[in-house]
């Protein structure tokens, strides 16, 4: 889709369960350099379908080997709230693009604009899911981790407790007491690799859905580079080390 403020080009659409990664070019206008370390669209994606989908958006930059022109390539991440509508078709709608330095810097509009094009969800879920129903403490209060998904894009566990909602509170206090930065992992994992590498998530990406009315909490974590489960060990998650077989 292109207009006198540049061209969107939708490459590819990958994706699981509960997430979706759209890759994309955007190529804006002569003369305008497009080298910031973050770029991001106002976003919207309409499943044509009944309900909300959609828990949480974000955009990371690829390496398209030209980092001083006009063109960029990025990867949308779209978490979802329920299971992905895969297969049917989704319309996405973009305005305005928007540049930073690093983090704590502020997005500021760089490309004016609107963008709009329709696509299928065909690709396929490659998501295994490991059914673990092991005890862990979470902040001072326990609860089970019901499972593990493990897609070539993310890891999601599924968690249920009682106690959701002191948990939230103690994560809350935690942050005030220790004044955390805002972009801590507050649920943070780490992936064991075979060949006795780990992996720590640190900064906050992703989407944490909670439910007080079934006690669950869906933490769903994207990963790039592509994940290899066979390649995984054991998950930890808190004071829990699970080995996947």
């Amino acid at each position: 889709m292109t207009n006198e403020n540049g061209t969107l080009d939708v490459k590819q659409v990958i994706g699981d369960s509960h997430l979706i990664y759209v890759l994309m070019d955007f190529t804006a206008p002569e003369g305008v350099r497009l080298s910031a370390e973050r770029y991001r669209f106002e976003t919207s994606l309409d499943f044509e379908a009944v309900g909300s989908y959609g828990a949480g958006i974000g955009y990371e930059v690829l390496d398209d080997g030209h980092p001083n022109d006009n063109k960029i390539s990025l990867a949308m991440s779209y978490q979802l709230s329920r299971q992905a509508p895969i297969g049917r078709t989704v319309t996405l709608q973009v305005r305005d693009l928007e540049e930073a330095a690093a983090l704590p810097d502020e997005f500021e509009t760089i490309v004016p604009g609107f963008w709009e094009t329709t696509f299928m969800l065909d690709y396929k879920d490659l998501s295994t899911i490991h059914l673990v129903q092991r005890k862990v403490n979470l902040y001072g209060h326990p609860a089970t981790l019901s499972s593990i998904s493990i897609s070539p894009i993310a890891v999601t566990l599924m968690v249920n407790s009682p106690h959701l909602r002191q948990i939230d509170e103690a994560v809350n206090l935690k942050q005030k007491e220790k004044a955390l930065n805002p972009y801590t992992d507050q649920y943070p994992i780490t992936l064991h690799y075979r060949d006795g590498t780990s992996e720590t998530t640190s900064v906050t990406k992703g989407t944490i859905i909670g439910d007080y009315l079934s006690d669950s909490l869906t933490i769903i974590k994207p990963f790039t580079p592509i994940l290899n489960d066979k390649e995984i060990e054991a998950v930890s998650f808190f004071d829990a080390y699970i080995p996947l077989d």
